[in-house]
C-alpha cells in the first residue's frame, strides 16, 4: 500500500527575499543553516540530481512545503519542529520522518535510506506485514 502523497516541509519559509538568504546561509555558513533537509537535498544551483530522481521514481507524487505555507494548511502540527517528511493517505496526515531523524541522516545518501526504509514500514504496517517503526524525534 502507497501513501497518496509525500510532503516535505522545509524549515525556511518562501519568497525571493527568503532564498536568497537562505542561499547566503548556505554558502557562507552551511552547518549553521536551519533546515537540514533543505542542506541535504539541495545544493547552490538547485535541488540534487539524486534526489530529485529519488522522488520522482516513487510511485506517488511528493509536494513541497515551506514553514510559512505549511503551518497555516496542517495547524496540527503547528508545535512540531521542522523540517518534517509527512505521508497523506485518505486525507489524513501522519508523520513519516520528524526533524531530529533527517538531522542525525548527516546527507543525501542517509536521507533517501531513511526515506526508502520508513515508507516500507508504513506500508506494512499497513498491509499486515508490521515491522516495528521507530518513532519520529
Amino acid at each position: 500500500m502507497n501513501p497518496e502523497r509525500l510532503i516535505l516541509v522545509y524549515n525556511a519559509d518562501n519568497g525571493l527575499f527568503n532564498a536568497v538568504t537562505d542561499w547566503s546561509h548556505k554558502f557562507f555558513s552551511p552547518h549553521t543553516y536551519q533546515c537540514s533537509l533543505c542542506r541535504y537535498t539541495f545544493g547552490l544551483s538547485g535541488m540534487l540530481i539524486p534526489w530529485k530522481n529519488f522522488l520522482q521514481m516513487l510511485p506517488f507524487p511528493s509536494i513541497f512545503l515551506h514553514r510559512d505555507e505549511f503551518r497555516p494548511r496542517y495547524p496540527q502540527y503547528a508545535a512540531t519542529p521542522l523540517p518534517i517528511i509527512l505521508v497523506e493517505k485518505d486525507g489524513s496526515t501522519e508523520i513519516l520522518i520528524g526533524a531530529g531523524e533527517i538531522k542525525e541522516t548527516g546527507g543525501l545518501a542517509g536521507m533517501i535510506g531513511l526515506v526508502q526504509a520508513r515508507l516500507e514500514q508504513w506500508s506494512d504496517a499497513r498491509t499486515g506485514n508490521a515491522r516495528p517503526v521507530s518513532p519520529p524525534r
